[in-house]
Parts: C-alpha cells; structure tokens; sequence
C-alpha cells in the first residue's frame, strides 16, 4: 500500500503532488498538526473530523512557508488566515463574480411546498419570494458556522432556512402575520412578527446584540400596487395577495418615492449598534420604472446608506428565465429589467 499525497503545489493551472523524501514527509505532517493545534478556532469543523485526511499546501511548494490545508485538491485549500468564512481560495474565487445568474430551483420550490402544505398553508402567499439556495451562497461567504444572521423583511423565511442548512443562527422580523407563522413552520430559527422600523425595541427587548451578518431584500417600493402585466389580476384570481400587506406602516405602501427611502434608511441606522464591528450588510434592491419615469431605488438607497455605512461593493443577480415583453414598441426605448442589485456594506 502506498502513502497518500499530503503536500501539494500549484505547477501552471493544476493544483499536484510534491514528491516527497522520508524526511520532509515528516516534516509536512509536523506542520499540518502544527497548524491543526495553533488554529483550531478558525480551521472549519470538516478539516478537523477528517484530520488523517488533511494535506498540507503552498503554490511553490515550500513546506516552511505553507499554512493552507486540503481536503480535496479539486476543491482548493483553506488558508487560516482566512477569519471571514470557511471557504477555500478557489471557492472564494467563484463567489467574487460581480455578476451571477440565479432562477427559481425546483428543489426549494418542494421544500416550501412540502413544509407549508402539511398545515393548510400556502408557500405561494408571499408575493416575491427569495431562494434559500442563493441566499446560502452569501450566508457561506459572509460568516462561519455558529454565526448570527438577520434579516429585517423575513417574509416567509429564506433567510433562515438559509442559516438552518448552513448552520448558522437565524433572526428574523416580519410585519405579516400570515407570512410569519409560514416561516415558522418552515425553521426552528428565531423570528419575531412585528415592524422593522421598530428594530431597536424589537432587538432590544429580547436581548439580541452583536450580530455578525445582515442579508435581507426590503419591498421595491410601492411597484406590488401596481397591476403590471396583469399581475394583480392573475394573483386576485387565484386569492393570493398582489402586494406585502395592506398596513399603513408597510414599506410597500408608502407612495412617497423620498420618504420610502428615508424610511428605509433609517431601518439600517436603528439596526447599526446591533452588529458586530466590520459585519457585512447585503440589501437587494432594484430600480424600478412607474409611470414612465426611472426611479434608482438601488442608487438613491446606496447613496444615503453610505453615510453610516462604507459601501464596499455591489454583486448583480440576473434572472435569464424571466419572460420578455415588448415594452415601448413602437414608440421607444424601454427596457425588461431583469437584474437586481446586491449591496454591499460594512459597518
């Protein structure tokens, strides 16, 4: 029987074995319990339940300068110095795209349905939904296991089912009591049914204080009200609600395009002490059209966010399933807006 490979160098675009003699062989696997030992708080719990398994890696094959661990060379190595997730570099490299396509999976659409419907509920309530599998992909960037997450507009819990799979610690807030009881049914995470402008008393009152992450997508303004493309009809015919609530309190409802903003904003100011010091917020928004007029919600949130928050990025959704129709034929330029804008702040 052969010995495994446990010291691997980058030659060209493929990650390979070093060959290796007795006395270095020793050597890499005093450096990997080494490293194991020193770091053990940050190196993911998966390194640590297959330790046999674990090599050790450097892109020029140094073993004194080497501090990345593999599991899997096809999966890259983790680095410890990495304290923000536990991703390896080549799984940080595929999430740091500023764009990415993302539709609809059927595998969460089952889920929900699956949870809802065993109590006479209707996943289906929720006027725009979020997948559970996109919102992981930042929840796994952003945080390690055991780390706290909130998301202000909860709706019918993404966002926690999304900590649920990653192992992570849910807080939600959701003004809709239908959607609240389905997302409690859905997780076992934390989530409480009341106003996001009352962030302060909620988060407060339960004691919830240093929070690691902020992932949420707040109402695009007022467009639910609208019947675009037959929208309202199509959801009042199957007795689905058209829009988030019909509370004067609600995002959703405020027709002023200024004062939504503001009002938003000021969501993110009440939230602010909560988190961690350097904790990333993401808020997905989109730009919207109303009346023949471009409103850049995105633009005119980052904008005003950016006096309490740095604003350290921006990661595009597109959305390449989505119908097209022909807007402004013949008469002009307009166009499907099919993409969304993930803003990226840190506290």
């Amino acid at each position: 029987m052969t010995d495994r490979d446990i010291f691997f160098k980058r030659d060209k675009r493929k990650v390979v074995p070093v060959k290796l003699t007795k006395s270095d062989r020793l050597k890499v696997k005093n450096k990997i319990n080494k490293i194991i030992k020193e770091k053990k708080e940050i190196i993911p719990k998966k390194y640590l339940k297959k330790i046999e398994n674990v090599s050790l890696y450097h892109p020029e094959g140094n073993i004194d300068k080497a501090e990345s661990l593999m599991l899997d060379p096809n999966d890259g190595a983790f680095s410890p110095s990495n304290k923000l997730n536990e991703l390896t570099g080549k799984e940080w490299t595929k999430f740091i795209s500023s764009w990415f396509i993302f539709n609809a999976l059927r595998s969460d659409i089952k889920e929900e349905q699956k949870v809802t419907s065993r109590f006479k509920l209707n996943p289906d309530e929720h006027p725009a939904t979020f997948s559970p599998t996109m919102i992981s992909n930042f929840i796994s960037f952003f945080t390690k296991s055991g780390q706290s997450v909130i998301d202000p507009f909860a709706g019918i819990g993404t966002t926690l089912v999304a900590c649920q799979r990653t192992k992570r610690k849910g807080i939600g807030i959701e003004l809709n009591k239908k959607y609240f009881k389905i997302a409690k049914i859905r997780t076992n995470q934390k989530i409480f049914n009341g106003n996001s402008s009352e962030i302060n008393d909620i988060l407060s009152k339960n004691k919830i204080k240093n929070i690691d992450f902020c992932i949420t997508s707040p109402p695009y303004w007022n467009v639910l009200n609208r019947s675009t493309g037959g929208f309202k009809n199509k959801r009042e015919e199957k007795k689905l609600d058209y829009n988030y609530s019909k509370k004067e309190k609600d995002l959703g409802n405020i027709d002023d395009y200024e004062v939504f903003i503001d009002k938003l904003v000021d969501i993110f100011v009440d939230l602010k002490k909560f988190l961690k010091k350097d904790a990333y917020v993401i808020v997905i928004l989109k730009n919207v059209k109303k009346g023949g007029k471009n409103y850049p919600i995105a633009w005119d949130f980052a904008k005003k966010m950016s006096e309490i928050y740095t604003l350290k990025d921006e990661k595009i959704w597109c959305q390449d399933k989505v119908g097209l129709a022909p807007f402004g034929y013949p008469y002009a330029y307009t166009t499907n807006i099919h993409h969304h804008y993930c803003l990226v702040f840190r506290n």
